[in-house]
């Protein structure tokens, strides 16, 4: 990794659970990591859906995991060691990972666009007749995913894992991060980005308006423009391709030229 970092503070949105990993890549490189977690992760407000699905995973024959917090807090509650033959499909590459290590074996990801129409395409999940899937998201998830496994002959229980809460600190935290200077936010999610706006009067809104954000996938970048970013960055997936894709755009050679080029490719 480049040493063109150092020095520079780099915002983190993320979850305070999902944020060491990136933390630890940005410190390796002298940069300065500052945790604004713009979503808090929280138990469902009822658990006994959850606590009735992983008492019966013998039960499925696919586990689907929309998010890294979905997997988490599955695991957190889990009363058993997850069954050998039940496989996982997750949706990027570090969720795969973090899948392996908590002893799945069988674990389907997508191979290119790191989301769930990508994961649609997966020949695993093409023809899915006589098939029961658990599918564990927040508990207010988009229908798509679930919708698009029942018109394959899937029968999908959709089992909300964990709540997203708005962020606990305030536009006075905000104004004095800001003040302390601000070279990059990475942002990981529509709802974080519209958490962050949503605090900022309209200086800092102004303020935010901006600053230069990273985002790991075009339905963010999106929303960020919509709020009136003016320059955002398309970053790869998981904390790796972001770490890259941050040390590229800091990087020396790294001209005015490649960033124009690179922000067209996410309009």
């Amino acid at each position: 990794m480049s040493s063109a970092l150092a020095g520079h503070r780099i915002w983190i949105t993320r979850p305070r659970n999902q944020s060491a990993g990136l933390r630890s890549l940005l410190e390796q490189v002298g940069a300065i990591p500052v945790l604004l977690p713009l979503l808090e992760i929280a138990p469902p407000l009822d658990t006994a859906p959850l606590q009735q699905a992983l008492q019966n995973l013998d039960n499925y024959d696919l586990a689907v995991f929309v998010s890294p917090s979905a997997l988490e807090k599955v695991f957190e509650h889990l009363p058993c060691p997850w069954p050998a033959g039940l496989p996982v499909a997750v949706m990027g590459p570090g969720s795969a990972a973090r899948a392996r290590e908590l002893g799945i074996p069988a674990v389907i990801q997508p191979t290119g666009q790191f989301d769930s129409a990508g994961l649609l395409t997966e020949p695993a999940l093409q023809d899915l007749a006589g098939k029961r899937v658990v599918l564990f998201r927040g508990e207010s998830g988009r229908e798509e995913l679930p919708q698009t496994l029942r018109t394959r002959g899937a029968s999908v229980d959709c089992i909300g894992a964990y709540r997203r809460l708005p962020p606990i600190f305030d536009e006075t935290r905000l104004v004095a991060e800001l003040a302390a200077g601000c070279d990059g936010i990475v942002v990981s999610s529509s709802e974080a980005a519209q958490h962050l706006f949503r605090l900022a009067g309209d200086k800092t809104r102004q303020q935010l308006q901006s600053q230069l954000y990273f985002a790991p996938h075009t339905r963010i970048v999106e929303t960020l423009r919509g709020l009136g970013a003016s320059s955002v960055r398309l970053t790869a997936a998981g904390d790796a391709g972001i770490m890259a894709s941050v040390s590229h755009y800091f990087a020396p050679d790294s001209g005015p030229g490649n960033h124009r080029e690179e922000q067209q490719n996410v309009g």
